[in-house]
């Protein structure tokens, strides 16, 4: 009896501590769902008991330097289906419900696995049908192509698919630490195969009267909701030009109407609804991690080039969310975020009239037989770049490329080639007034020295490095002593062979980069986020220089650089930057798109250099022996390059050897052409410094007075009736 007590109570204690170690488990077991997981669980819970809609968010827009809106997000609506439509098993699910209301729901439970799917598979053509039918009604009233809508829906499948494979997979491991590698995990789907997903955005009025018809007959199916889309209203113009401006051969005393439709698309890009693999990757609406309400999501709005692009961090906003319990009563709200507007130094309206100069409706940018190419055929399309920068801020008011992104004569010529900002060309004369303030401020050179123009620069080599006029058809005829003024305003080459020689060639490369050249100005024109897409041009290299120094070529090279021949490329935008820099008096600022602070880098040029530099390039265009000054389209016959009144003008031409150009019709490419350029500063006349710098480059258009020349002319004419001269 003793013994069974003794029994008795060792059970009961073994009963109580196992009872103790059970209450322990649980209560450790209550902490963690309570404390440690509470609020994961909690979000589990409540997902399942509210529902979250999304709200549009809108792009910031994008105004010019005058405040006119360029670019800007309008209300619209877009059109989102269920995810079980994208993925085709709707038609399962229609098919399962056919079968079972076919037979009754008391047989349905009665029959087999196999004859249940019998009764299925029966319906399931019919299902599938439809769900075929509904696609066809949804690109038919969408006005989209089956391919382009597949296509969409296959964006939507990978994305949704690829994000539920790793949520599961994060899942599972959690499982299996929680509860052993033999524990079997069932995936559950993610809320993005629980929600809608847009198809299609910016659908109009009439469309949506069509959609809400098809979800009267597809309940559940489709849902209509609130959308943005881009609209550039200033990208259409119509151009009116004074024809009485216009050279001789060309002039028309009738005005000149020129329409556009692309004003400024090159540079402020444009938008794509369509979401690519890359901006998912890049900034996924819905990861592991949880939703950013700035993430992509099918249908949205991307930048897709120029500025769009370049700035979308900035213009991109964060959508808003509402959430519901299932009540419908909403329990919380975030409201959506605009992107933030950008204010650019384009004047859209002066844009407008640049682009319509170098339009093909006029022949500025034809061949013309008073060009006197005789080796292109006349009218043929020619291509080329304007930039018109504000000279004390470096503030690009118009850039413009040819030929234009809807202009269908020359399609072979890259227009989505922005030629101001990324085509590279040699720089010919127009560097040379680089070259004589580089000279005197490095004191090898004396501002009132003369120096003889002797027609060629090596004694005894008259077939090279050769002065421009020293050629048969001008009797080999030399400048004689020049001083630095006139050397600019005649454009002596034998001047600048002397004065290359005398700064060598790396000293030369030195402050040509103090000057631009080499420097990516493309980064700096929207701070530089989309570094790829910079153009330095080209500086000899180390190895370059050693090169030529091993073949002996080194001094004939620097003769070549110190007229802009040679190893040497630029664009258009380092053109302007560069005689900004000058009327500035030496100091660089790195030309912009976008309105900012820039004190500049003083380069500490000597300023009575700048102030002979100007002098020359006034005379240049002013005085009848400037190579800028006139016009002349024939033997017998000339007029002034410049026509404008109440303007102050500086200028330079310049013509730099091209490469071959192959054209169409003609079987050996064509060798000899010279790209033609002319740089022009101008201010009002009541100002002693440039105010406006204009660059234009013409490829192989010959001559810069007589092809850029006219350009430049009526580029001026587009700043006065804008305003820029009062």
């Amino acid at each position: 009896m003793f013994n069974q007590l003794i029994l008795f109570h060792r059970r009961l204690i073994w009963l109580g501590l196992f009872l103790c170690i059970a209450v322990a488990v649980l209560g450790l077991q209550a902490v963690r769902l309570m404390v440690v997981e509470h609020e994961e669980r909690y979000a589990k819970a409540e997902s399942r008991l509210h529902t979250t809609h999304y709200l549009p968010t809108f792009r910031g827009a994008i105004k010019d330097r005058k405040g006119r809106v360029i670019a800007q997000d309008v209300p619209s609506y877009a059109i989102a289906v269920r995810w079980d439509y994208i993925t085709g098993d709707r038609a399962h699910e229609q098919a399962v419900q056919d079968a079972k209301s076919s037979v009754g729901h008391q047989r349905w439970l009665s029959l087999s696995p196999e004859e249940r799917q019998q009764q299925i598979s029966a319906f399931l053509p019919p299902a599938k049908q439809d769900l075929e039918l509904f696609w066809n009604q949804v690109a038919t009233i969408g006005k989209i192509s089956r391919d382009e809508l597949e296509s969409r829906l296959q964006l939507i499948r990978s994305s949704v698919t690829n994000l539920a494979e790793v949520v599961w997979e994060r899942q599972e491991s959690a499982h299996q630490k929680r509860f052993g590698e033999r524990a079997t995990f069932v995936a559950r789907p993610i809320r993005e195969q629980r929600t809608n997903h847009v198809i299609l955005s910016d659908v109009s009025d009439e469309m949506v009267f069509a959609f809400k018809k098809l979800q009267d007959a597809v309940p559940h199916a489709i849902a209509i909701e609130y959308d943005r889309t881009r609209e550039y209203s200033l990208r259409n113009q119509t151009v009116q030009l004074d024809g009485a401006t216009f050279p001789t051969p060309i002039r028309s005393f009738n005005p000149q109407s020129v329409e556009l439709n692309a004003v400024g698309e090159l540079l402020i890009g444009d938008v794509r609804q369509e979401v690519w693999e890359e901006d998912n990757e890049r900034l996924p609406f819905s990861s592991p991690e949880g939703i950013d309400l700035q993430g992509y999501r099918a249908g949205d709005e991307v930048g897709s080039r120029g500025i769009e692009a370049e700035l979308e961090t900035d213009l991109r906003g964060h959508r808003g969310k509402v959430v519901l319990n299932k009540q419908g009563d909403e329990i919380d709200r975030v409201l959506p975020k605009g992107g933030l507007d950008v204010t650019l130094t384009i004047d859209m309206e002066l844009q407008g009239r640049v682009e319509a100069i170098m339009s093909q409706d006029l022949e500025f940018m034809n061949v013309q037989s008073w060009h006197r190419n005789g080796l292109l055929p006349d009218g043929l399309p020619l291509r080329g770049a304007i930039v018109v920068l504000d000279a004390e801020s470096s503030e690009i008011l118009a850039m413009t490329s040819s030929p234009a992104l809807d202009d269908e004569v020359d399609l072979d010529g890259y227009p989505w080639l922005n030629r101001a900002a990324e085509g590279l060309y040699p720089p010919g004369s127009i560097l040379k007034p680089i070259v004589y303030v580089s000279a005197v401020t490095e004191g090898v050179a004396q501002e009132q020295e003369a120096i003889e123009c002797t027609g060629h620069y090596f004694d005894g080599v008259k077939d090279a490095a050769r002065c421009w006029i020293y050629r048969d058809r001008f009797n080999f005829q030399t400048h004689g002593h020049l001083k630095g003024k006139d050397a600019l305003s005649r454009s002596c080459n034998i001047f600048f062979y002397e004065l290359g020689s005398r700064l060598g060639f790396n000293r030369l490369l030195s402050w040509y980069r103090k000057f631009g050249l080499g420097e990516p100005l493309h980064q700096s024109l929207t701070s530089g986020q989309n570094d790829e897409a910079n153009s330095f041009g080209h500086l000899p290299s180390d190895e370059d220089i050693e090169q030529l120094k091993q073949r002996g070529a080194l001094t004939f090279e620097t003769v070549s650089i110190a007229i802009g021949q040679g190893a040497l490329t630029w664009t258009p935008l380092h053109a302007a930057a560069a005689y900004a820099t000058l009327a500035r008096g030496g100091v660089w600022k790195a030309p912009t798109l976008v309105k900012r602070e820039d004190s500049g880098i003083d380069l500490h040029v000597d300023q009575d250099s700048i102030d002979v530099a100007l002098d020359g390039l006034q005379d240049a265009i002013q005085k009848r022996h400037g190579t800028g000054a006139l016009l002349r389209h024939s033997a017998s016959a000339e007029e002034p390059i410049f026509t404008i009144d109440g303007v102050n003008l500086w200028g330079k031409t310049g013509t730099a050897e091209a490469p071959p150009l192959v054209v169409e019709g003609v079987k050996q490419p064509i060798t000899g052409l010279d790209h033609s350029w002319f740089v022009v500063m101008a201010s009002p006349a009541d100002s002693e410094r440039p105010t406006v710098v204009i660059a234009v480059l013409v490829e192989n258009g010959g001559s810069g007075g007589r092809v850029a020349g006219p350009i430049a002319n009526q580029v001026l004419y587009a700043l006065q009736r804008e305003g820029y001269f009062n």
